[in-house]
C-alpha cells in the first residue's frame, strides 16, 4: 500500500491493525472506521462519481455551448 506524505509524494507502508482505517472525508478531516464501513464508504464514493460522470456525458455540449472574444463556453 502506498501512504501519501503530501499531494504528489508516496512511501510504501503496511497497516499495524487492519480492524480500522482512517477515512478522508475532505477538507483535512478524516474518520475512523473499521475495515469494512471504510470498504462501504470508498465504494460508495465511486459509484457516486460514476453517476456524476454518466450524468455529465449525457450533456449535450452542442445546445449549450456559446462562443464569446474567439472562445468556446460551455454552460453545464
Amino acid at each position: 500500500m502506498s501512504v501519501p506524505l503530501t499531494a504528489s509524494l508516496y512511501v510504501p507502508g503496511t497497516l499495524d491493525d487492519a480492524d480500522k482505517v482512517l477515512a478522508d472525508i475532505g477538507t483535512g478531516y478524516f474518520v475512523e472506521k473499521t475495515m469494512d464501513e471504510g470498504r462501504n464508504y470508498c465504494e460508495r464514493k465511486i459509484n457516486l462519481v460514476k453517476s456524476n460522470f454518466d450524468l455529465l456525458n449525457e450533456v449535450p455540449l452542442s445546445s449549450s455551448s456559446s462562443t464569446f472574444n474567439g472562445m468556446k463556453h460551455i454552460t453545464l
